[in-house]
């Protein structure tokens, strides 16, 4: 292949350090891989320097900060962007060094394929799930959106049918835990953006129309045990959004509401 290969992996969760090398494995055909942590555990990072000296932390909290991060460090001709729950299977491995052989578009979306709970999504809103992932560096021209992240491309963009496994929401403590953190952004960012003020109609609409559509629309049903599983925890998930939302716009806040209590149960006027 006359063109080189830089490959972007992105840490983010202590649990990585239990199959990030997995991934650092299946991305070993490029020239060059790179690690743009934000978080991972100590442990994650020795896994991480088997493979490679270029790892980058950084404490910011936005997604595509840390993918520009990455194009920025990268330094071959093309870019593969790829998390640590990810992997690039063998075939995908082949048809990328084809590919790239005698490119025919700037840019390729990627079939990935997703494993939820220990089963294949071959139903709902994540099927079929095609991503953006591998570019010419120069027809980059970034990555936008704090959370779920996007790129910008000039050029064309065409499609690879190999697999990229995704092998996401292992357990269920997992899945609460970046629930968790991640409702604290989402509220945020609506916070930023005005959004109207959260009430009790709201909350149930939200997580009745977050219902319908995973499980119905997109017939996540289909997918057994584990689709009602994910139908509803996504709908709780987005009901902590709008509760921990409502929490930012309670005016006072439930800190100052505290407060107050203290003050009154100690001078007797409670």
């Amino acid at each position: 292949m006359s063109v080189k290969l830089s490959a972007v992996v992105f840490t983010f969760w202590p649990e990585e350090e239990h199959y990030l090398e997995a991934c650092l494995k299946s991305v070993h055909f490029a020239d060059e891989v790179i690690v743009v942590d934000n978080g991972a555990t100590e442990k994650t990072l020795e896994i991480a320097r088997k493979y490679t000296k270029k790892i980058y932390r950084t404490a910011s909290k936005d997604f595509s900060e840390m993918h520009n991060l990455g194009k920025e460090k990268a330094t071959s001709d093309w870019v593969l962007f790829i998390d640590a729950d990810e992997r690039v299977s063998l075939a995908l491995q082949k048809e990328i060094l084809k590919e790239l052989e005698s490119p025919r578009s700037d840019a390729y979306e990627l079939r990935r394929v997703n494993f939820f709970l220990g089963k294949e999504v071959k139903f709902g809103d994540r099927y079929p799930d095609y991503v953006t992932r591998l570019f010419k560096k120069d027809r980059l021209e970034g990555w936008t959106g704090v959370i779920h992240e996007s790129s910008k491309v000039s050029g064309e963009i065409g499609k690879l049918e190999a697999p990229l496994y995704h092998l996401t929401h292992r357990d269920i403590f997992s899945m609460m835990e970046k629930t968790i953190n991640f409702s604290e952004r989402e509220a945020r960012l609506r916070l930023a953006a005005n959004h109207p003020k959260v009430v009790g109609w709201r909350l149930v609409r939200v997580f009745l129309t977050e219902f319908y559509s995973r499980l119905v629309k997109y017939q996540g049903w289909r997918q057994g045990t584990e689709g009602w599983i994910d139908g509803i925890f996504q709908s709780f998930s987005l009901f902590i959004v709008y509760a921990k939302l409502w929490e930012m716009q309670r005016k006072p806040s439930l800190k100052d509401t505290y407060e107050e209590l203290d003050r009154k149960i100690l001078e007797g006027t409670l």
